[in-house]
């Protein structure tokens, strides 16, 4: 199912939104079932048309009956590429097919090598530099590189009269809100776990370098009073909030008494572990937001992923499976330390039959991770007095570090 809207930002520039909920896994990996929007932009001029960015191939014909509505194929005169992922230069092909090749395209170097490598297109380009400008029917627009956000090519592009920011795959959410705008707090405040939940999966490997490009574009002098990204809601009434909300995701910053649980069982008995360290927890007046990976029941990587940038501590509990780590958790903690590599305090707990071995193996794997192990607690199947003193000793570690 797809819906595709038409939406005018002022008088001459539009949004051209396409609601996806055909897509069950972005990128082929996240679990989203409360879909994603892919936004592209069109600015209208008195001497044609600029085109920025597309929308994945999957919804290339809806997207170009919503094109020609506004502008007709020979009006489109340039278009800018912030991002050359498919599900936003999935409809370049048809686009350049239809305007005969005609428009000149504008991207980071090495955006034209994937024009070439991924659709077979050599339009006359313009590589662009921080501070190249396209002034085109009285408009001005300045470019500024933002690379590893989250490809190597990604760019951003203001137009400072406008004070419109246009920042591609960053400062983009999943979800496909009913509202187009930031206007209304009960939009932004269910919106915001899923940008968050982007941010950790699409966005987060590359967190450092939000931290670097982000306030460098301050220091170009971009003070956007809109800002428009390529997923999700359009920030016009405090574009200063998703900025800040990226920083923080970046920075891993805390929210007081936020404690995550994540954790495997095949019997039970690491189930039992975690039922004790939960009531332990509301004992301090914290109630764990928790993830189960058991046999009657998984929840998404994706989800889980997206509580760990403002969580205050981690709390792992694992089986041990054929001497080793249970290949659930085994996996879990490569996306952890993938995607949300922190440094915040982590208890891991690991439940054993014949030999204790997954605690250790857990701590071998984040030894090199920033984040704190502050206690391996392991036992011998059904939780005893001795376990849950141990247990009890490592909360107390996890809740002062």
């Amino acid at each position: 199912m797809s819906m595709i809207r038409t939406v005018p930002l002022d008088e001459s520039m539009y949004l051209i939104q396409v609601h996806d909920h055909r897509s069950k896994y972005f990128e082929g990996v996240w679990d989203i079932p409360e879909g994603v929007t892919y936004n592209a932009y069109v600015l209208k001029t008195p001497d044609g048309a600029v085109v920025f960015d597309t929308v994945k191939a999957t919804f290339t014909e809806d997207y170009l009956n919503a094109l020609w509505e506004l502008v007709s194929p020979d009006e489109i005169k340039h278009i800018v590429i912030h991002h050359m992922e498919p599900d936003h230069s999935g409809s370049l092909p048809a686009l350049m097919e239809a305007t005969n090749g005609k428009p000149e395209v504008w991207g980071h170097a090495f955006t034209k090598r994937l024009l070439a490598s991924m659709y077979g297109l050599n339009p006359t380009f313009h590589a662009v530099k921080d501070g190249t400008e396209l002034n085109f029917g009285g408009e001005r627009m300045v470019f500024y590189l933002t690379p590893w956000l989250h490809w190597p090519e990604t760019m951003v592009t203001y137009l400072p009269e406008r004070r419109y920011l246009l920042t591609g795959d960053i400062l983009g959410g999943f979800g496909t809100p009913r509202a187009i705008f930031d206007d209304n707090t009960k939009d932004v405040e269910i919106f915001r776990p899923m940008a968050r939940k982007y941010f950790a999966t699409v966005v987060g490997h590359y967190k450092e370098n939000v931290t670097k490009q982000l306030p460098r574009l301050k220091e170009f002098g971009v003070h956007p009073k809109m800002v428009l990204p390529a997923h999700g809601l359009l920030w016009r009434n405090d574009p200063e909030h998703i900025y800040d909300r990226y920083v923080e995701w970046a920075q891993g910053i805390p929210t007081e008494g936020k404690v995550v649980i994540a954790y495997t069982s095949m019997y039970g008995y690491a189930e039992e572990a975690i039922g004790y360290t939960i009531e332990l927890l509301k004992e301090h007046g914290i109630s764990p937001i928790v993830f189960r990976y058991v046999d009657e029941h998984h929840d998404e990587v994706s989800d889980f992923l997206g509580e760990l940038p403002d969580a205050q501590a981690l709390i792992l509990g694992t089986a041990t499976y054929e001497g080793g780590m249970y290949l659930p958790m085994k996996h879990l903690i490569e996306e952890i330390i993938h995607k949300a590599n922190y440094n915040k305090p982590l208890l891991v707990l690991g439940a054993y039959g014949w030999a204790g071995a997954a605690g250790k193996e857990a701590a071998r794997m984040f030894e090199d991770s920033a984040y704190n192990l502050v206690d391996v607690v392991e036992f011998r199947g059904k939780l005893d007095d001795k376990g849950r003193e141990k247990i009890k000793e490592g909360i107390e570690k996890l809740l002062s570090s």
